[in-house]
């Protein structure tokens, strides 16, 4: 069935393509160039955000059955997500308790428990040690398992903090973007692809891109502009989190849709972005893009992944398709999208005193730089 939700999303933007705008600010805004370069400020970033706020490490799609796993590295964590045998997906530090090695190695997984392959430390698939060859040599070496990080399931997503024992309120973090999140349907998705690309010299260069609804008919009018209207898009500022709709072509045919969210994909399209470094591109018809915004290890790398997502399995006749579109989503990323930003990184050190430019069409990205220097004076 058609989501309520996003079926008044697409009358809002058939309204905006009638009157001629997208939503819009009162005012323009603007952000020094230098805070894209400042090692200090990102520093703060890191320290203020990434460590503090509640972060999208998977989603349960991910992980549809007990010792099912993903393991990635986020501002300096290792993380392991795993779902236990109780049914609950937990995050922990992907840390062996007795030397420190690295217990997972590959991204994605399934394991019947965890062994470190320094000195065979064992653990469960809900973390607790199990195991220690001539566990007499240690006595009582007071740990009983893996370093567990606050962590909660919802609207078929897992969100992690990165620091033990933190306060994780997920409801009041997420708002009104868990409702949006649940009308997606994530859970009943299934992985297809995972692509890791460089994305950007600073990965607020690669969120403001995702955010950006001006650009679509202009940076991407051979690819995927070829069937959008560019700029009549609506913003919805949902806390921390932003939900951008874009116009197809066809938005003005929406009244012919009765209780298929395939169809709606016809019509226009949708991009969550969860704060501070997911962006959820799709999710109202057959597929997904999920892209998470790594921060390098230092204010001049980024990296991003991209993870796509379909309704049903993809085998037989089904590759085809899923590889069409996967190759069509690369080749936008990486030749128009990516080529842009580095472009943009490379510039920044000649605009040192002055300032990047956000339009009153751009509320996106303006709430986005709102957010981050909101956090930064907690």
């Amino acid at each position: 069935m058609t989501s309520p939700l996003f079926l008044e999303i697409a009358r809002r933007l058939r309204a905006n393509v009638d009157r001629g705008l997208p939503d819009q600010t009162d005012a323009v805004f603007r952000v020094p160039a230098r805070d894209y370069r400042d090692p200090a400020l990102w520093e703060r970033e890191m320290q203020s955000i990434f460590l503090r706020v509640p972060l999208l490490v998977a989603l349960s799609c991910d992980l549809p059955e007990p010792g099912d796993y993903c393991s990635l590295d986020l501002v300096g964590r290792p993380l392991l997500i795993v779902r236990g045998d109780d049914g609950r997906a937990r995050t922990f530090l992907n840390i062996c308790r007795h030397r420190g090695a690295r217990l997972a190695s590959q991204p994605w997984g399934h394991a019947r428990s965890f062994t470190c392959p320094y000195h065979s430390w064992t653990y469960d698939r809900e973390g607790v040690l199990v195991g220690v060859p001539e566990r007499e040599s240690f006595g009582e070496p007071g740990v009983d398992g893996l370093i567990a990080l606050p962590s909660e399931e919802r609207a078929g997503a897992i969100f992690a903090m990165l620091e033990p024992g933190a306060n994780l309120d997920l409801d009041s973090w997420l708002g009104e973007m868990g409702e949006s999140l649940a009308a997606l349907r994530l859970a009943d998705l299934y992985p297809y692809r995972t692509t890791t690309t460089l994305a950007s010299p600073n990965w607020k260069l690669a969120a403001d891109g995702y955010l950006d609804g001006y650009h679509i008919g202009y940076l991407h009018r051979e690819s995927i502009g070829t069937r959008a209207i560019t700029n009549r898009n609506t913003y919805d500022l949902l806390g921390s989190h932003v939900r951008v709709g874009f116009a197809h072509k066809r938005i003005g045919e929406i009244d012919t849709i009765a209780s298929d969210d395939l169809a709606l994909e016809d019509h226009m399209s949708l991009v969550h972005y969860v704060f501070p470094n997911v962006s959820m591109s799709g999710g109202i018809g057959d597929s997904l893009m999920l892209s998470r915004l790594f921060p390098g290890p230092t204010v001049d790398r980024s990296t991003t992944v991209q993870h796509q997502y379909f309704r049903q399995p993809v085998e037989g006749e089904m590759i085809a398709r899923a590889e069409q579109k996967r190759l069509v989503y690369e080749q936008v990323v990486r030749d128009e999208d990516c080529a842009t930003v580095f472009g943009i990184g490379d510039n920044l050190a000649a605009m040192a005193d002055r300032d990047i430019l956000f339009g009153r069409n751009e509320p996106a990205n303006q709430h986005l730089h709102r957010q981050i220097r909101a956090l930064l004076q907690d």
